[in-house]
């Protein structure tokens, strides 16, 4: 093995015991070893067993079976590592996983021995997805006592992070406290005394009784002071008879659609919501053709790729989501630090999350117009923030609100039972027409009713191919989870045929799939469905093609690209919709069972809706509301007269 003298810092250096080096020998890293020869190799070398193979292979061959071939396997990659072994096994006898291990060495490279001997808990900031208590394995592994500022500063940060994994900009002090003394074991006093060096360091930013990750503060505070600057310019209102009487469709605009039309000609920044039915599509599209009478040039962008595709088909104008728009690309981050735009239109904006928002306009120029567009009621983003809701509580922009419900005069029973969800009170319901709620009292009949109605009770009462429906669950995991409900509905539905299995998931002909990610190459957007149209065993490939007739073949290594879409979650169908949806409402989802979960579900669907569950997880759900917004100063800071 290497000399130990470069992993020697301060007096401290890399330990291994048996148990780490077992690991390492046993891992991709070491070819020719594997779990049985390395155990043997620890019992007869002890930790000298990579130096061994690394310096005398020959030595090796008193283990019975490792020949001349698998030690020059070994041999040749050890050589050929470029990282140092020494560091490699000390993670291993860490107790660290493989994956873990070469995320580390790929952050750091050359520095990961004087980052990891000098503060192994600063990688829970740099590293991703590595926890406190992956750090903690190497801390402990060091000596590092219980109550080391070091670990402490690591914990604060880690407690603050689980906060903003959870959606909200900041923790409170109490909270970050009462997370990193649960981490630590140490006093929640001695903690609380950490806090000043914690700032201080620049690892944590306080502000406004708020402990932020430093990224979440900056993209509150310059995301309000730019939408300041922008909201500030001011624009000749339009005379009320410039309005149009009707769209270039004919529609005849309502009192509160032209209302909105001109709120958004008048002014630089406006929000338009409302929710399904309501006619947020419609008013966009006027507002495009009246300015592009105005020559301005209007740049469409929304969140997801499957929203922005929705939102280009709706308006016939093309649409690109932010990422694109802002020439985001993984490792490099955002390209375009220019946007040529005279009047910007969010859609979907309920999904935006805060550094993504701030992105989009440290990218406006001065005199560009924002328009923001979606439905408050739904699910808040994935990520940190609540970019919508808060510009709307804030008072600093004009807000239209749209109430009225367009579909409901054709006969619709989904946007007014999504509108009594939203006021919390069960939707009505009725076979004959577009919202049917179908009472179970179990998990099992829940399961085996959805089965049926997919398969057999749709197709013949309403000729629904089983094809235009779509699962709709609140989670991945369990029974009535979107992963089993795939595998259960294909054995259904598709259970013979030309197939490629990539682990346990079999992907068959004629099976329908959702794209997982945004392929550039492909064409093709994260949440996009389409159809195995063809499946070649020889080449081990198959075809997918898409709902808009778009083609494109997958390799069996390139299968992690798809999932199974009999089924999906309501926050993977979020910025899109479904013709035909079918819902389990169970309490054994009771975590995940609240009124905006629900009230999305139902919205996405546009020709039927069945809610299939318990009538008592159903009321829980229209009763439940989340415990509390996000926590998010971006409200107070937009504010005039408060210090952003």
């Amino acid at each position: 093995m290497e000399s130990t003298h470069d992993e020697n810092i301060g007096g401290k250096d890399l330990e291994i015991n048996d148990e780490g080096v077992e690991e390492f020998l046993a891992s991709p890293w070491v070819e020719g070893i594997g779990p049985a020869y390395a155990k043997k190799l620890v019992e007869r070398f002890g930790t000298d067993a990579v130096k061994v193979l690394a310096e005398e292979p020959e030595r090796a061959e008193e283990v019975g079976g490792l020949g001349a071939a698998r030690l020059a396997k070994a041999h040749e990659s050890l050589k050929n590592i470029k990282w140092n072994i020494r560091l490699l096994v000390f993670l291993f006898s860490c107790g660290l996983s493989d994956m873990f291990i070469e995320r580390i060495l790929n952050k750091y490279r050359k520095r990961a021995v004087q980052v990891i001997l000098t503060d192994p808990y600063s990688m829970v900031e740099d590293v991703w997805q590595l926890s406190f208590f992956t750090a903690d394995k190497i801390g402990r592994k060091l000596g590092i006592p219980q109550d080391d500022p070091r670990r402490i500063e690591g914990a604060l940060v880690t407690a603050v992070k689980h906060f903003a994994e959870a959606g909200h900009l900041f923790a409170t002090q109490e909270e970050a406290v009462t997370g990193a003394s649960k981490m630590t074991g140490v006093d929640p006093e001695k903690v609380a005394k950490e806090i000043k060096r914690t700032v201080e360091s620049g690892r944590l930013v306080e502000s406004r009784g708020g402990l932020y990750l430093p990224v979440f503060y900056t993209a509150e505070k310059e995301g309000a002071e730019r939408l300041s600057e922008l909201a500030s310019v001011e624009f000749e209102p339009v005379p009320e008879e410039e309005l149009p009487e009707r769209s270039q469709l004919g529609h005849v605009y309502s009192p509160l659609q032209l209302k909105a039309m001109k709120m958004a000609m008048d002014h630089p920044v406006v929000v338009i919501t409302g929710g399904p039915g309501s006619g947020k599509t419609t008013v966009v599209k006027g507002i495009i053709d009246m300015l592009e009478r105005q020559g301005k040039r209007v740049v469409l962008t929304a969140p997801t790729g499957r929203a922005s595709k929705r939102l280009s088909q709706l308006t016939g104008t093309h649409a690109s989501t932010i990422h694109s728009l802002l020439g985001y690309r993984q490792g490099e981050g955002y390209r375009n630090k220019k946007i040529d735009a005279d009047v910007l239109i969010i859609d979907e904006s309920s999904m935006m999350e805060q550094v993504l928002f701030n992105h989009l306009l440290q990218a406006l120029k001065l005199g560009t117009r924002v328009i923001l567009v979606g439905d408050a009621d739904q699910l808040p983003a994935i990520g940190a923030g609540d970019v919508l809701r808060d510009l709307i509580a804030s008072g600093r922009v004009p807000v239209a609100h749209l109430n009225e419900n367009f579909r409901q005069s054709e006969g619709s029973l989904i946007a007014s039972g999504a509108r009594a969800i939203n006021s919390g009170e069960v939707p009505q319901s009725d076979p004959d027409r577009d919202l049917m709620i179908l009472p179970e009292p179990t998990v099992g009949r829940i399961h085996d009713r959805i089965l049926r109605l997919v398969a057999e009770e749709l197709p013949a009462s309403r000729g629904i191919s089983p094809k235009d429906i779509l699962v709709v669950t609140p989670q991945q995991i369990g029974r009535l989870g979107a992963r089993q409900l795939n595998m259960d509905l294909q054995e259904r539905l598709n259970p013979e045929g030309p197939a490629l299995r990539r682990g346990a998931t079999v992907m068959r002909l004629g099976d329908p799939v959702m794209q997982t990610a945004n392929s550039r190459e492909r064409g093709v957007y994260n949440g996009e469905i389409g159809c195995i149209t063809e499946v070649r065993p020889e080449e081990q490939t198959l075809e997918v093609t898409f709902s808009d007739g778009r083609k494109s073949v997958y390799a069996r290594s390139e299968l992690s690209e798809l999932t199974l879409a009999y089924a999906t979650t309501v926050h993977k169908l979020q910025g899109s919709e479904a013709k035909n949806i079918i819902i389990p409402v169970t309490m054994a989802h009771k975590p995940m069972l609240y009124r905006n979960l629900l009230y999305t579900g139902v919205s996405r669907a546009t020709d039927l809706c069945i809610l299939v569950g318990e009538e008592e997880a159903i009321r829980y759900a229209v009763e439940n509301t989340p415990s509390g917004s996000r926590h998010s100063n971006f409200k107070y800071r937009l504010r005039k007269g408060e210090e952003p």
